[in-house]
This record gives C-alpha cells, sequence and structure tokens, in this order.
C-alpha cells in the first residue's frame, strides 16, 4: 500500500484522512497522466449516497477539469454500474466516490481505468507522487463539466439481461443498506418476475450501512423471517458485494455463493479449467467441497483486484471472497452485488437448491476473526516485527498442518486482522483470544 491508496482506493475519515484539497490534488494528478496518454479524454464520475458526495464530487472534478480532463457526473449508481459504463459512454476512466461497507462518516475515492478495472499499484503509486508535493500547473484549456443521470439505465438493462433462467416464483428480501442499490433494486429485481420485497432503501445521507446492509446481517435475517421469504439478500452501500439468508436466517457467505455457482457452472460446461479463484480468507471447508467435486482453488491475496488479476492472467470465469466480492468475468470485471443475487437464484432454479440447501452446500471449518484496533504507522511496524511474527508461527505449530492462522493489517479500516481456523474449535477460540491478546501487548511494547 501507498501513502493514500489502500487496497481499495483512497478511504478515509471525512474533513481528517479524507479532505477535498486531497481530492483536488488526486482528481489534478489523475487527470494530468490521463492527459498523457489521450489528450481528449473524459471520465465519468458517481457516488454512493453518503452525505459528503457532493463535497468530495465538487473537489475531484475542480481537480479533473483543472488538468484538462471532461468530466461527465452519472450520479448515484453502484460501482459496478460505474465500471460496465466506462467503456459504452467512451470514457477513459471512471471514478467512484464511496466507502463501500462502512459508516457515513467514511468516504473513499476508487479509481477505475477502460475495462472496469482497478488501478494497478504502479498508477497508484504514480498518481500519489504527483499528489504530494503538488506543483502541476493548470491545463491551458480547462476541463468541461456534463451530466448524464440516465446512464444507470443502460446498467439496469443489462442486470436484467443477465439472468438465465426462469427465476419468476421466488419470495424474495432485499437489504439495500441505504445505498446505491436503494433506486436500481426497484428497476430490476421486480421485472425479473420476483416475489420482491425492498428494505432500507430510503438514504437521507447518514443512514448507509446503519444497523443493516451487508455488515449487520442480523437485520436481513429478521425480514427474511418476517416475510417468510425463501431467501434474503444484503448489499453493501455501494453494491460490490452481497451475502444472503435462508428462510430461518441463516447466513450464507461469500464461500457458499460461490460453491453453488461454481457447481452450477461445471454442469454446464462454463467453468472455465473447472477453477474457481477465491482469497486466502476463504474457508478452508469451500476448498475441501470443490476438490470433491473435480474443481480447483487457487488462492490470492486479500481483495476482489488480486482475484480478478488471476482471472485475467489465465481466463477464469468466477471468482471471489467471502466477504461477498463476486466475480463473473463473462459479465462484469468487477463485484456486483445484484448480479450476484440473480446468479445465486439462476444456480438454485437450475440445480433444485432451496435456500435451506445452499446454506447447508458444505460443512466451514471452526473459524474465529478479530480485528484489534492499529493505525498505518503501527500496522507497518508491527508486520515487520521478528518477535510478533514467530509468536504467530508458534502458534500456528500448534495445529500441526491442520489448520491456518492469517495477521494482516487491514486495507481499508484501522484493524490488524486476525484469522484462526482448524477443525477443533475449542484449540481456535483459544488461540484467537491468546493472538487477540499479545498482539494489543505487543502494539503497546512498540509504541
Amino acid at each position: 500500500m501507498g501513502r493514500y491508496f489502500g487496497t481499495d482506493g483512497i478511504r478515509g475519515v471525512v474533513h481528517k484522512a479524507l479532505t477535498p484539497d486531497l481530492a483536488f490534488r488526486c482528481g489534478a494528478a489523475c487527470g494530468h497522466l490521463l492527459k498523457q496518454e489521450n489528450n481528449s479524454c473524459k471520465v465519468i464520475i458517481g457516488s454512493d449516497t453518503r452525505a459528503s458526495k457532493d463535497m468530495l464530487m465538487g473537489a475531484l472534478i475542480a481537480g479533473f477539469t483543472y488538468s484538462g480532463v471532461n468530466v461527465e457526473h452519472i450520479g448515484i449508481l453502484p460501482t459496478p454500474a460505474l465500471a460496465f459504463l466506462i467503456d459504452r459512454m467512451g470514457a477513459q476512466a471512471g471514478v467512484m466516490i464511496s466507502a463501500s461497507h462502512n459508516p457515513f462518516y467514511y468516504n473513499g475515492i476508487k479509481i477505475l481505468t477502460k475495462g472496469g478495472i482497478k488501478l494497478p499499484d504502479e498508477k497508484e503509486l504514480a498518481i500519489e507522487h504527483l499528489m504530494d508535493p503538488f506543483d502541476l500547473p493548470p491545463a491551458e484549456r480547462s476541463g468541461e463539466l456534463s451530466y448524464n443521470l440516465k446512464a444507470k439505465d443502460f446498467y439496469c438493462e443489462h442486470i436484467k439481461q443477465a439472468c438465465e433462467e426462469d427465476i419468476g416464483g421466488f419470495k424474495v428480501v432485499l437489504d439495500c443498506a441505504n445505498g446505491a442499490t436503494s433506486d436500481t433494486a426497484h428497476r430490476v429485481f421486480p421485472a425479473l418476475g420476483l416475489d420482491v420485497s425492498i428494505f432500507h432503501d430510503k438514504p437521507n445521507g447518514l443512514n448507509i450501512n446503519e444497523n443493516c446492509g451487508s455488515m449487520h446481517m442480523e437485520e436481513l435475517a429478521n425480514l427474511v423471517r418476517r416475510e417468510q421469504a425463501d431467501i434474503g439478500f444484503a448489499f453493501d452501500g455501494d453494491a460490490d458485494r452481497c451475502l444472503a439468508c435462508d428462510s430461518q436466517g441463516r447466513m450464507i457467505d461469500g464461500d457458499k455463493i460461490l460453491a453453488v455457482i461454481a457447481l452450477y457452472l461445471k454442469e454446464q460446461g462454463r467453468l472455465k479449467r473447472n477453477t474457481l479463484v477465491a482469497t486466502v480468507m476463504s474457508n478452508l471447508g469451500l476448498t475441501e467441497k470443490m476438490n470433491q467435486n473435480g474443481i480447483h482453488v487457487p488462492t490470492t491475496k486479500v481483495g476482489d483486484r488480486y482475484v480478478l488479476e488471476e482471472m485475467m492472467e489465465h481466463q477464469f470465469i468466477l471468482g471471489g471472497e467471502n466477504s461477498g466480492h463476486i466475480i463473473f468475468f463473462e459479465k462484469a470485471t468487477t463485484g456486483d452485488g445484484q448480479l450476484t443475487a440473480i446468479m445465486l437464484l439462476c444456480a438454485m432454479k437450475a440445480l433444485g437448491l432451496t435456500g435451506e440447501q445452499v446454506h447447508d452446500i458444505f460443512t466451514p471449518y471452526p473459524q474465529v476473526q478479530i480485528n484489534v484496533n492499529a493505525d498505518d504507522l503501527q500496522k507497518r511496524k508491527l508486520m515487520r516485527d521478528e518477535a510478533f511474527l514467530r509468536n504467530v508461527a508458534k502458534a500456528e505449530a500448534a495445529f500441526a498442518g491442520h489448520g491456518r492462522i492469517l495477521v494482516r493489517p487491514s486495507g481499508t479500516e484501522p484493524y490488524i486482522r486476525i484469522l484462526v481456523e482448524g477443525p477443533e474449535k475449542t484449540l481456535v477460540e483459544s488461540t484467537a483470544k491468546s493472538l487477540e491478546e499479545s498482539t494489543a501487548i505487543r502494539l503497546s511494547q512498540l509504541f
């Protein structure tokens, strides 16, 4: 990670880590690099529903136009919609103002290039070098701003056409997290013949992800039971991820969604080289289930950008994260929560599965995930500390090769993330607790 860019663009608390000045410099720096590649380039820019969107939007637009880049404002829409529209609107890049699953007081800047692909690390570093210190001169001719608030109509049609089966008849609950699907979900899901109830679709700028959406699955569980639905889906603020729950309110995570869709695609002969790409955060139960069905599961670093890189390099068509970022490379180049929900319903219809059977598709290994507070400096220092790393290795050795420990700095939030997984629940829980305590102690010793 660089100084400003993490694993999913620039993200932070508004007016602290993320300011209008930073947004202006980011837009100007990115625009400067784009102009070197194409002198008459255009950028499209959209956002989720956070109150800070307009302030940051204005700063970014000022930065791009300062560098002579034309900007087309396409309004509030999901991140995957922006990714889909870049090429179709003749743009060289797209910028999404969103902090995904974070609370309203966070926001972020995601930059996507042609094809809807996230910027590679080297491009992000090049932008950072131009941002600080900032001494870029203005373009001889400023860029121009235009508006196209109907652009997401094309995306909604794309999502509806992506449906491969007759899924009419399913009774479905949607939790829109008061985010970017608050409008699009109403356009897409009823048109597919679903008996659909839509909740948390009234954003006010402050309630995005607030006790709803994919970060608060207990709310979806309550709604599904109350509505007596077959299945429920919860999106995050910018709708690039989706989680689900069955009619009993039991959570269906990204690993189980991936498993069912992989089996669906394999049965159709479409799963390229019988491979599903996952990350190191995926449960070992997923790998076992896939291997039992002749499906190979290579893993990448955490982050859907790394999943996509692996898919693009080998032309695999399905990959994702247990957090609900699922990529269908035949249809999209980024995680798409609404597309994920539709594809899972298609798989359920074709395979004759209920939501309960999706939940039970495999038995996950006992797993504990813990977050320990740490700022960027603490993260960097801890992950280079030999005493700490020896302690982690010693803890993992206790599993004798039948479990694993993953300790990593979050790329989007101020945490050290600890994952412990193994066949024995008691050992997993005690190891996780011990690591949590030792991590906090070591941080206090280092600082």
